[in-house]
């Protein structure tokens, strides 16, 4: 074995706790992904999931609602450092890159134009 372990807690916006748990920016790069495409790191864990017979749709969709779009806050004053930005720096950059046709900001809270059926 290399030593590789599974987090105590799940991994950011996903129920998984074994895969890219040590990547911070990782959490970043799916969060933005929601934001660009609708879809975070629970609907692409699900689908695995769904496609190796472990997951029934039913039950991938009640996670994909819990997880997705998870904002990773965590982590958010390392990427405030890592990036060198303030936090309304950062933020515009999030909100710059939304997709406006899936999402509303309602008093500064991301809210989704869609439902997962």
């Amino acid at each position: 074995h290399c030593g590789l372990q599974e987090q105590e807690e799940g991994n950011s916006g996903t129920f998984t706790n074994f895969a890219q748990n040590d990547q911070a920016l990782y959490a970043l790069h799916t969060y933005l992904m929601y934001l660009k495409f609708g879809f975070g790191r629970a609907t692409q864990d699900a689908g695995i999931e769904i496609r190796r017979g472990a997951m029934t749709r039913e039950q991938a969709v009640n996670l994909v609602m819990l997880y997705d779009g998870h904002y990773p806050k965590e982590f958010e004053e390392l990427y405030l450092d890592y990036f060198k930005m303030t936090y309304d720096e950062y933020m515009n950059v999030l909100h710059r890159w939304t997709n406006k046709d899936l999402f509303d900001y309602i008093d500064n809270e991301l809210v989704p134009k869609f439902s997962i059926k």
